[in-house]
C-alpha cells in the first residue's frame, strides 16, 4: 500500500480498515447465508446496485459488473460511482468492490472507495493481485472501547441525562401511533389499567417533517419526554415529485437539506427542554433507506448523514438533544461489514446506545422461518456484545415487544420483568404497543405481529405486577 495510508484494526471482528487521504479500503472475512452465492450477491447485498431506475434516480453509474480470475480465486468485481450535487463536499465518489469466492459459502470481500478510480488503477491492480488465503491465528477481539463525549446541554438536559444514567431502575416508556400529535387518549387508558404513568413516550417523523413543537410541549405538559425518532427515508415535504426510487440521504450529504434541518434545529432549541434524539435506527438491516445496501454498501455514507445533522444542530445551538444511536439486534444481511460498529458516529456525536430486539411472533415462520424467542434469547447475546464496546454508555430499549402469535405473551412479560434488572447499563425500555401488518396482496391488512400491550387484561395484568416489582 502506498506510504501515506495507514492500517485500522480497531474493529478486526468486523473489518480491517486501510485509509489515506484519497482512498479508503475496507477488507472482511464473511460466509453467505445461502449455497448459491451468485443470486445473493444478485438479488441481496447488490438489489439496489444492479436496480437501474434505482442508479437513474441516485445519479449512480455502473460501470463494471464481471467475475475475473485472480491468482485463480473466481472473483466477483463490480466498479461504480456516484454524481454528486453541485456545490457538494463530497469529494469520495468512486467505488471498486472485490468479492473473493475462496470455496463453499465463504468469501472475502475488498471495498475501495476513491476519488478516482483511474487515477488509482494501478494500485487498486496490484492490492487485488496481493491477495492470499493463510491460516487464522491469535486472538479476535475489539481493540477499543467506545465512549461518550458529552456536549454543552442546557442545565435541565444535563440533569435528566444524569439522572437517567445514574439510575438503578429502568424508566418505562410506551409507544402508540401520533400520540403527541393527535391525543393521548390511548396511552392515559392503558395508564389507568396500570396505575403507572409512563415518563417517556416515542414518536416517528420523517425528513420533511417540522418539528413537532405542540406535541413536544402537550407531553411535557404531562409529564413525559419524548423520544423522538427521525428516519431519512423520503422527503414528505407536500408537493414532493422526487422518483419513488430516489434516495434523499444522498442529497442530504450534498447539503440540498440544509436550509429544512437548520430550521428544524432552530425550533428544537426553541422548544428547550430534553428530549431523546433517534436518528435513522436499524441501519443494519434491509428494511431502510438508510440502511448500508441501499447506500452503495457503504456505511461511512450513514456517518456522514448522522454527522451532517448534528454538526447543523450544534451550529444552531441546540442544546437540549440527547442523540441515541440504535443498530438492530440482528445484521440483515448478516456480514461483517455491515456490523453495528460499521455505522457508528463517533464519540463526539453519541450520547446513548439504543437496543431494539423484538420478539416477533410465527406468522411469517413458513415464509421468513420466523420463531418465537424468549426475552433473554434477544437481550443476553445483545448484552455481552454491546458491554465490550458500548459499556461506558447508559442503554435503552428504544422499542421493543412481544407478539401473541406463537407462544404465551403473558408468561414472557413476566419472564421479561423477571431479567431486565441483569442488565446494569440499561436505563430505559419502551414498550412498542401496535402491530406490524400484512400488506401482501390477499392478506393486506392483516395484523401479522400483535404487539398491543392492552391486547388482553392479562397482559396489562402481568405488566402492571412487572412494574411493581
Amino acid at each position: 500500500m502506498p506510504e501515506d495510508m495507514s492500517i485500522d484494526t480497531d474493529c478486526m471482528p468486523a473489518f480491517i480498515r486501510i485509509s489515506g487521504p484519497d482512498m479508503d479500503i475496507k477488507i472482511s472475512r464473511e460466509r453467505s447465508p445461502y449455497e448459491d452465492i451468485n443470486s445473493y450477491f444478485n438479488t441481496y447485498l447488490y438489489k439496489y446496485m444492479l436496480d437501474s431506475e434505482y442508479r437513474e434516480a441516485n445519479n449512480i453509474s455502473l460501470i463494471t459488473n464481471e467475475y475475473r480470475s485472480i491468482n485463480g480465486i473466481r472473483t466477483r468485481i463490480l466498479k461504480f460511482s456516484r454524481i454528486p450535487a453541485a456545490n457538494s463536499l463530497e469529494s469520495q465518489n468512486e467505488y471498486m468492490h472485490g468479492l473473493f469466492l475462496t470455496g463453499g459459502r465463504e468469501f472475502y470481500s475488498c471495498f475501495i472507495r476513491c476519488s478516482s478510480l483511474s487515477r488509482q488503477e494501478e494500485i487498486i491492480q496490484q492490492l487485488l493481485e496481493s491477495f492470499r488465503k493463510t491460516e487464522r491465528s491469535g486472538e479476535l477481539k475489539f481493540n477499543t472501547a467506545f465512549k461518550p463525549e458529552l456536549p454543552n446541554w442546557n442545565t435541565e438536559t444535563r440533569s435528566f441525562y444524569e439522572k437517567l444514567a445514574n439510575s438503578d431502575s429502568i424508566m418505562w416508556g410506551i409507544f402508540y401511533p401520533n400520540s403527541i400529535t393527535k391525543d393521548f387518549s390511548n396511552i392515559e387508558a392503558m395508564e389507568g389499567k396500570l396505575g403507572y404513568r409512563f415518563p417517556i413516550t416515542l414518536h416517528y417523523i420523517y425528513l420533511g417533517h417540522e418539528f413537532p413543537m405542540e406535541g413536544m410541549r402537550d407531553a411535557r405538559r404531562r409529564g413525559k419526554t419524548v423520544e423522538l425518532t427521525m428516519q431519512v427515508m423520503w422527503n414528505i415535504k407536500p408537493g414532493n415529485t422526487d422518483n419513488e426510487k430516489k434516495n434523499v440521504n444522498f442529497d442530504l450529504i450534498d447539503g440540498l437539506y440544509d436550509d429544512y434541518l437548520r430550521q428544524f434545529a432552530r425550533d428544537a432549541k426553541a422548544f428547550g427542554h430534553p428530549f431523546i434524539f433517534r436518528l435513522n435506527n436499524e441501519m443494519n438491516s434491509t428494511w431502510v433507506r438508510y440502511s448500508g445496501i441501499a447506500l452503495l454498501c457503504d456505511p461511512d455514507v450513514y456517518i456522514k448523514v448522522w454527522r451532517h445533522i448534528y454538526d447543523i444542530f450544534e451550529e444552531e445551538g441546540v442544546r437540549n438533544a440527547i442523540w441515541v444511536f440504535n443498530p438492530n439486534d440482528v445484521d440483515y444481511p448478516p456480514l461483517k461489514w455491515n456490523s453495528h460498529v460499521s455505522y457508528y458516529p463517533g464519540n463526539k456525536y453519541v450520547h446513548m446506545i439504543g437496543l431494539t430486539g423484538y420478539n416477533t411472533g410465527t406468522y411469517y415462520k413458513n415464509l421468513t422461518g420466523e420463531r418465537w424467542r424468549s426475552f433473554t434469547e434477544i437481550y443476553d447475546p445483545l448484552n455481552e456484545k454491546y458491554s465490550r464496546i458500548y459499556g461506558e454508555f447508559p442503554w435503552m430499549i428504544t422499542e421493543f415487544a412481544c407478539s401473541s402469535i406463537g407462544g404465551d405473551k403473558e408468561k414472557w412479560i413476566r419472564d421479561m420483568f423477571a431479567n431486565i434488572g441483569r442488565y446494569k447499563s440499561l436505563k430505559a425500555a419502551v414498550w412498542w404497543s401496535y402491530a406490524d401488518f400484512d400488506y401482501r396482496k390477499s392478506k393486506e391488512g392483516t395484523p401479522a405481529r400483535l404487539y398491543w400491550l392492552d391486547e388482553k387484561p392479562e397482559y396489562l395484568k402481568a405488566f402492571r405486577e412487572g412494574l411493581r416489582r
